[in-house]
């Protein structure tokens, strides 16, 4: 019988967890029994093509679970997140290994966890990302009273599973904060898996234009990009913006649509792209620009230096592991101008850039993650097998 494996992700949308979800399955479905619990958004063939993963039907198992009627159509990720835990909790026994791909899980048995960013952790959440004015995530009492209901509907099982079970970041500025504010060590770094179907475009035939790509959400600080990019076309350089994501309309994608409107002449809206149209806007833009702060890993910044941009991020966060240059990360608005032209105006620092990240792009495959992985489930299960093997002596 094979060693059976259950991997969690309470939604299944589009982003670096669940690029965590899919790369897990891919590593795990020849050696064992693969089963994925979550509450929605499971379209195999699409996520297929989203992150490059090649899982076919009957090598993976999915177990849904049950939501409320009444919880399904709202934005209630609490609610929803505290339907998947409890379910996990029920079935959770039925298997030898269990693994998180979104964060800790309280499964109620011993467990690997994989952490994508700190939205289960109150203080850090707000210290990294504050809520802004009017957004679901400010502090009141009826965001208190609905947090309560969701933790009691959970049920939560009383176990540490930061202290007692295996913790997995995605880049060491997660684990030096899982140490510093949790005081738990993770068991290892593992940097997720980037795919992207390469196209070969040579550098003087791609466009002098910047590729941005993810959720339009204030976290993201699209406008930031914006104003960026703003200041070195005023400074002389004509370059023009390709914006991957769907922008929402709520207020904050309403802001950035009109912000792109205004400046129709140079923003290109290109929505949510994935697979062979991803990798094409990829191939054909010099450079690319992210500017959300304190990202766990940045995995579109990854995706960028795969496909030969020359990106450039804020120093803070994983993508600053990513890029590991001074000349591509940033602080504030006027030294990303300041870097961005000093780039653009010297061929031979670009130059230098792009030989710099593509001994970068490899750390960050598809295959690197594969093997952590396998090698990682091969440890846990010596070690359980021999803590079995030690309790059965003892009781003998």
């Amino acid at each position: 019988m094979h060693t059976r494996v259950l991997i969690g992700h309470p939604h299944v949308g589009r982003g670096g967890s669940e690029a965590v979800a899919m790369w897990l399955i891919e590593a795990l479905k020849r050696d064992f029994d693969v089963t994925v619990v979550t509450t929605g958004g499971w379209d195999l063939p699409v996520l297929n093509g989203y992150y490059g993963t090649r899982v076919k039907e009957d090598e993976v198992n999915v177990r849904f679970a049950p939501v409320p009627f009444l919880v399904r159509g709202l934005n209630a990720a609490a609610l929803r997140g505290a339907c998947y835990q409890r379910f996990a909790r029920q079935i959770a026994g039925e298997y030898n290994v269990r693994i998180s791909a979104y964060n800790p899980t309280d499964w109620g048995l011993p467990a690997v966890h994989f952490i994508a960013d700190f939205s289960w952790h109150s203080e850090l959440r707000e210290r990294l990302h504050p809520p802004s004015p009017g957004l679901i995530y400010r502090d009141t009492i009826l965001r208190r009273a609905y947090l309560k209901t969701a933790a009691a509907y959970g049920r939560p099982s009383g176990r540490d599973v930061l202290r007692d079970d295996l913790l997995i970041a995605n880049s060491r500025w997660t684990a030096n904060l899982v140490r510093q504010f949790c005081g738990v060590k993770c068991a290892a770094v593992v940097y997720p898996s980037v795919w992207t179907e390469l196209t070969d475009v040579p550098w003087e035939e791609k466009e002098q234009a910047f590729v941005m790509i993810g959720r339009i959400a204030p976290e993201k600080q699209v406008e930031r990009a914006i104003a960026i990019l703003e200041e070195v076309r005023k400074r002389g350089r004509a370059v023009r913006l390709h914006l991957c994501g769907e922008v929402e309309n709520d207020l904050y994608g309403q802001r950035i649509a009109q912000l792109c409107r205004e400046r129709a002449n140079w923003i290109v809206q290109e929505g949510r792209v994935s697979g062979a149209r991803k990798a094409q806007i990829l191939a054909r833009c010099r450079f690319g620009i992210q500017t959300c702060g304190a990202e766990g890993f940045g995995i579109t910044v990854a995706e960028m230096i795969k496909a030969g941009a020359i990106v450039f991020a804020p120093k803070d966060g994983g993508q600053a592991e990513i890029l590991r240059h001074p000349d591509l990360l940033f602080s504030n608005v006027d030294e990303a101008v300041e870097k961005i032209l000093a780039a653009l105006e010297r061929p031979s620092l670009q130059s230098a850039l792009r030989t710099h990240l593509s001994h970068q792009a490899p750390l960050f495959s598809a295959q690197s993650f594969v093997r952590e992985v396998q090698a990682l489930i091969a440890d846990v299960l010596s070690s359980e097998q021999a803590s079995s093997c030690k309790v059965t002596s003892q009781t003998l």
